[in-house]
């Protein structure tokens, strides 16, 4: 049983006498399985402690790559500030790099830096393009580990993906329509997707539309994507909105602009489900004009993604989290 300890340390863990301990260490017999197991798991629980403890007070750091709209940026750096004086046992340092267009080249370009820059791990999200993939992988093949926010790339070599269950989310919403909508047969339902280079938001529409075809088959479907002609986007979504819509899901966000376009025809607004409980989309709850915002902590996406590079820097010692994000619903009386 290889280990680097001393065996009155591994006594102290165990709860054993140096004297039992030496036995197991040496195989000598005479010792119930159950004691070899618990200096088994004492080993494993001083080589996790002195991982962290070789992390302790260590400056890591991190690259926030990202790409969204404004208001998701400012949701980031709330959490930030709220998490990063927290973190344990090393201490973390971010450089952010977060635009709301971020061409694929200048994307590459950011990442190559971070790993030129002694980039101790790269929190990204960005859209799932060839050559963003590509830096993922050499960044890896360097020894920065990348954790994908809120839209994952998976067959690259990312460490781990932090945020929704995207799919589920959007299976949610459409779960939601068909309580609200099942008399209306035949019901107009807008989808809006802010950039369809994203497989987060592909994900999302991709599993409404799928549970929309059980839920409500005979739903008329009207999928916009907003980039890149925000004018012309806008007025599509007038046109669809003087013909009348039952709903709207909107994926990617903007949504008192998108409001705006929906009234203008002066009907009804539809009921509208929205992502993400960020500045805007609460006081939009708050005059009801959003009937619901499904949404996660994005707190616990920052701490999960820095738990995920502190285990790459550990060498295994520290385990790296496990599980997704919990999907939250938010209405407007929950909202103060």
């Amino acid at each position: 049983m290889s280990h680097r300890f001393l065996i009155k340390d591994i006594a102290l863990q165990a709860g054993l006498g140096t004297a039992t301990v030496d036995r197991v260490l040496n195989r000598r017999g005479g010792v119930r399985r159950q004691t070899v197991d618990r200096v088994r798991n004492a080993i494993a629980e001083l080589e996790a402690q002195a991982g962290q403890l070789a992390l302790t007070g260590r400056k890591l750091i991190v690259d926030l790559v990202v790409e969204a709209p404004q208001s998701f940026r400012e949701s980031l750096d709330e959490a930030l500030a709220a998490e990063l004086p927290l973190m344990q046992p090393a201490v973390f340092r971010v450089r952010r790099d977060m635009r709301g267009r971020f061409p694929v080249p200048e994307l590459e370009q950011a990442l190559r830096r971070a790993g030129r820059l002694g980039s101790h791990g790269v929190i990204l999200m960005a859209p799932d393009a060839a050559r963003v993939r590509a830096a993922v992988d050499r960044l890896d093949a360097g020894g920065v580990p990348v954790v994908t926010l809120a839209s994952d790339m998976p067959g690259t070599a990312r460490r781990a993906y932090v945020g929704l269950d995207n799919a589920r989310a959007g299976r949610t919403a459409a779960w939601v329509l068909r309580r609200w909508l099942a008399p209306a047969r035949g019901a107009r339902v807008l989808v809006t997707i802010r950039n369809d280079r994203f497989r987060g938001e592909e994900a999302r529409e991709a599993g409404f539309r799928a549970a929309m075809a059980q839920a409500l088959p005979r739903a008329q479907l009207h999928v916009l994507v907003q980039d890149p002609d925000d004018a012309g986007f806008h007025a599509r979504v007038r046109a669809l909105a003087a013909r009348g819509l039952a709903a709207v899901y909107s994926i990617g966000g903007g949504n008192r602009r998108l409001l705006d376009s929906l009234e203008a025809g002066g009907r009804r607004r539809p009921l509208m489900i929205g992502h993400d409980l960020d500045a805007e989309n609460r006081q939009l709850l708050r005059e009801e004009r959003l009937d619901m915002v499904l949404y996660h902590d994005f707190a616990g996406d920052i701490r999960n993604a820095c738990r995920v590079i502190m285990a790459a820097h550990s060498r295994g010692a520290m385990p790296a989290p496990q599980g997704g994000a919990a999907l939250r619903m938010a209405i407007p009386p929950m909202v103060d």
